[in-house]
């Protein structure tokens, strides 16, 4: 009897070693970079590195299209701004017919009549420096009437005048127009530094969301890996307890560990999948992209070497170069220009204004030999004897004035001014606010860079330490000298290990990525 249980037993561990062997040595070392995401059906793979994933979104992405049509939005707003100089050209035509019943011999008849046609046109500019505005006038007519006592009939009028008005005072430096064509071209400057921030953030999403999909892929292999431990752990005391050296009690507890680390494994799938359609959503021009229905493979690895950290030449760049301080920087130059604006408009105004005109006449002339005699054409005449007598300058006139007001006491003008600086007072201190907060965080992301590669030499440390220890508990289980709860543990110590260290490479290349983006822009 004695004889046959030795034979059964001998037997049993010779089912069992190679079991606990294959154990020891896993399939093959985990190493990072090596796994592949569940294939779907179909078996569609797309491979994928991190410079790769970063063109596609910055080429497809919605949201980085949109705002690359904010530029070019505000670009019309600038040319609506310079359209307030532009010149302005009017023309009136007009006719006018009138009658008038004699109460005078000297009315030039019982009834006279009078036709008038008229044509005039002028041209006007606002010039862009100094608040001056320019104008031109042509004005014309022609008169043609009954009255006997008419020497030109039909007579022609015209006249030219330049026009200038300049500001001397409120207007000189700083107007409304000039100020609002200014603040377009900033804003069109600020457009473009937020453009180049959301490239930047853009470009920083994608390469977390890159990393967090490796990561999750990662995950899977080590929650894989975790539950082969497990099941060959269950297989083993199922044999031993066939040959009656284990209880019922510790295949239950394998058959327990088996089913925790089948949900491990759900669970890490799951977040694989989250993982991989956000970063999806970086990535897809729209809903019709196939790469939505396609599974991708990132293929780039962390490179865990340790980065030199200068804070104080980082901070140095970051309050020069980041896109929110230029920003702060130009929305106080837009203040200047408001508070420039409102103490403009605390002075009084005193306009100087010049014209010049010249004037001509033309038309038939008649004569009369006697009071009420009929009319003699003396000289035939028209239109461009009018013309003739402009560009002869034969009646010129000039005009200089000043016209000057203020308003008395002007309390709007010095409220709106003690209103300007107060605001302005407060986006200088806002800047120094802002200014402070970089240097904050900068400083953090620069700590927290070396602090995260220390991290990961302890995660690396404790994973080597908890892979010996799992293979010498699995080797002790194997003859007899371990217990199942301390295979069970040293398993669940590697898998932690292994998530740990997983973890820390992840935040060591997302703690470098963030403080060059923190020089970079702000958020």
């Amino acid at each position: 009897m004695k004889i046959r249980s030795a034979v059964f037993l001998a037997i049993g561990l010779a089912l069992v070693l190679p079991i606990g062997i294959s154990a020891q040595v896993e399939e093959e070392p985990y190493q990072m970079g090596r796994a592949l995401p569940p294939l779907p059906s179909d078996g569609s793979l797309v491979e994928l590195t991190l410079d790769e994933a970063i063109a596609r979104a910055l080429e497809m992405n919605l949201d980085i299209q949109a705002a690359r049509l904010n530029p070019e939005i505000q670009n019309y707003s600038l040319f609506s701004a310079r359209a307030a100089f532009a010149p302005t050209f009017s023309m009136t035509v007009g006719q006018n017919n009138s009658s008038q019943q004699s109460t005078s011999q000297l009315d030039g008849g019982i009834r006279t009549s009078t036709d008038r046609l008229t044509f005039n046109s002028s041209i006007s500019k606002p010039v862009p420096w100094y608040g001056g505005r320019l104008s031109a006038n042509f004005n014309n007519s022609r008169t043609e009437t009954n009255n006997s006592f008419a020497t030109l009939n039909p007579s022609f009028r015209s006249s030219f005048s330049l026009n200038y008005n300049q500001p001397l005072l409120s207007g000189f430096r700083v107007d409304n127009q000039r100020n609002a064509l200014r603040t377009q071209e900033i804003q069109l400057e600020i457009t473009d530094v937020q453009l180049q921030a959301q490239v930047e953030n853009l470009t920083n999403q994608v390469r977390s969301a890159y990393w967090s999909l490796r990561s999750a892929i990662e995950n899977i292999e080590i929650q894989r890996r975790a539950l082969a431990q497990a099941q060959q752990l269950l297989a083993q005391n199922q044999i031993r307890v066939q040959l009656g050296t284990m209880s019922e009690l510790q295949v239950v507890q394998a058959e327990s560990q088996v089913a925790n680390a089948e949900q491990s494994l759900l669970n890490a799938e799951v977040q694989w999948r989250n993982q991989e359609l956000n970063f999806k959503r970086l990535l897809l021009g729209g809903a019709d992209d196939p790469l939505l229905f396609q599974t991708l493979n990132p293929t780039s690895l962390p490179v865990m070497e340790e980065v030199t950290v200068d804070i104080q030449a980082a901070i140095e760049r970051a309050l020069v170069q980041r896109t929110d301080i230029r920003q702060q920087r130009q929305q106080k130059e837009i203040s200047e220009l408001n508070l420039e604006v409102t103490q403009d408009n605390v002075k009084p105004s005193l306009d100087l204004s010049a014209s010049y005109s010249v004037s001509g006449v033309g038309g038939d002339q008649y004569q009369r030999d006697q009071l009420g005699g009929d009319p003699v054409l003396i000289g035939p005449g028209g239109y461009q004897d009018a013309l003739q007598a402009i560009a002869d300058r034969d009646t010129p006139t000039w005009n200089l004035s000043l016209n000057f007001s203020y308003p008395i006491g002007n309390q709007g003008a010095k409220a709106n001014l003690e209103r300007a600086r107060l605001q302005m007072r407060q986006t200088e201190l806002d800047l120094k606010s802002q200014e402070l907060f970089i240097v904050t965080q900068v400083t953090d992301a620069g700590l927290n860079v070396t602090d995260t590669y220390l991290q990961w030499q302890a995660a690396q440390r404790s994973r080597e330490v908890a892979e010996r220890s799992a293979e010498i508990e699995q080797t002790r289980f194997t003859v007899g000298a371990s217990t199942n709860y301390e295979v069970t543990e040293a398993q669940d110590n590697l898998r932690s290990a292994r998530l740990s260290e997983l973890r820390a490479i992840i935040n060591y290349v997302n703690a470098i990525a963030e403080f060059e983006r923190v020089q970079r822009v702000g958020g």
